[in-house]
């Protein structure tokens, strides 16, 4: 049986979160008789998807030290690298880009690449993010690498010239958790469309505010629920003055239960970006029985096929015209909806574990 150490790093990151619950949905599947041992080398942590790990410091004294974000993840760190040195495990399987334990690691590591958004479109980031150096070298010296859709493994191949065969392809299998499945209930939140997530440069979202307004001026009664992404800041406020739209548009910070209610309830899911390596929403949306409007990518092809109305994410106009036709067509909304449940059948969790086991065995 493979014994496979998750380390802390995205653990550390992020209370709630894509990789993190990606990384939880793995990790949680494999305590249900998938024949292999795992485990997270972290003391505590914050995150959502894993509240119920009994770390070392699962108590009073780690609910202080973990109460300051810096000090937490210095501390799984150092808990990390002690982990990694004893080299009890046959498999590391590190959830985020820090290669922090290159130096200690004497067995085989799998480095999961979620996108390559960084270095396919770097003028959206700082010039000093150190990030694409640390993911190079993840990458260089994984024993194998994961690549989340056929299109980050193109990726992969054209920027890094990772050789195809040292890349498997596994897509995100959908779980919910039981304790957050709930029935369709009403929300006060009257007609809206619903954006997800953050709202940075490459998501687009100016592009699709102005589309919104193009909405708003004929639609008087449509709002935009941003779940997620934290509050709006002065530039999205300063945008959305200028598109009269300051009373249409709702920032909530969500729980899941919460997020899958409004998915439940929207019109439609829009999904404005330029580049994702794969899309988790889209499942959630499939999920919930919610129509999804996004953009003509290549990933969101992969992943949604014909079950969502696509758009030119360039092009304000059609992203306004395609959001209009959702609202005004209930025929194409329920074949977008039947479409989007019988798709989400492809991303079950057990294929998306038993591929990642497949991968962890040829190593050992």
């Amino acid at each position: 049986m493979p014994k496979v150490l998750f380390d802390h790093q995205i653990f550390s990151l992020q209370r709630y979160g894509g990789i993190s619950r990606y990384f939880a949905n793995v990790y949680n599947a494999m305590q249900n008789g998938f024949g292999v041992e795992a485990d997270i080398s972290i003391l505590n942590s914050n995150n959502y998807y894993i509240r119920d790990y009994d770390g070392l410091l699962s108590n009073g004294l780690g609910k202080w030290i973990f109460s300051e974000e810096k000090r937490g993840y210095k501390w799984n760190k150092q808990y990390s690298k002690y982990r990694i040195s004893k080299n009890d495990f046959d498999i590391l399987h590190p959830t985020y880009y820090h290669p922090y334990f290159l130096k200690k690691l004497k067995k085989p590591y799998v480095v999961t690449v979620h996108d390559m958004i960084h270095e396919i479109m770097p003028e959206y980031f700082s010039s000093g993010d150190i990030l694409p150096t640390h993911k190079r070298l993840c990458i260089q010296n994984a024993a194998h690498i994961i690549a989340i859709s056929h299109t980050t493994k193109k990726d992969l191949i054209e920027v890094l010239n990772v050789p195809h065969d040292r890349i498997s392809v596994i897509h995100h299998g959908y779980m919910e958790n039981n304790d957050e499945v709930i029935q369709r209930g009403e929300t006060n939140n009257g007609r809206y469309m619903l954006f997800v997530g953050e709202r940075t440069a490459y998501k687009n979202f100016s592009k699709f505010a102005f589309a919104l307004s193009l909405i708003c001026s004929k639609e008087k009664d449509i709002k935009l629920i941003c779940a997620g992404g934290g509050p709006l800041q002065n530039a999205e406020q300063e945008l959305l003055n200028r598109l009269n739209l300051t009373d249409k548009v709702i920032q909530i910070t969500a729980s899941e239960q919460e997020l899958n209610l409004l998915y439940k309830n929207a019109i439609a899911f829009v999904f404005p970006s330029l580049y994702e390596g794969f899309g988790l929403p889209i499942l959630e949306a499939f999920k919930n029985n919610c129509p999804i409007i996004a953009s003509d990518t290549a990933c969101f092809r992969e992943i949604a096929e014909d079950a969502c109305a696509y758009f030119d994410p360039s092009n304000s106009f059609d992203i306004a015209e395609k959001m209009e036709l959702i609202i005004s067509n209930t025929t194409l909304r329920n074949e977008l909806i039947l479409k989007g449940s019988k798709q989400l059948l492809k991303f079950s969790m057990a294929k998306c574990i038993t591929k990642t086991i497949d991968v962890y065995k040829s190593l050992k």
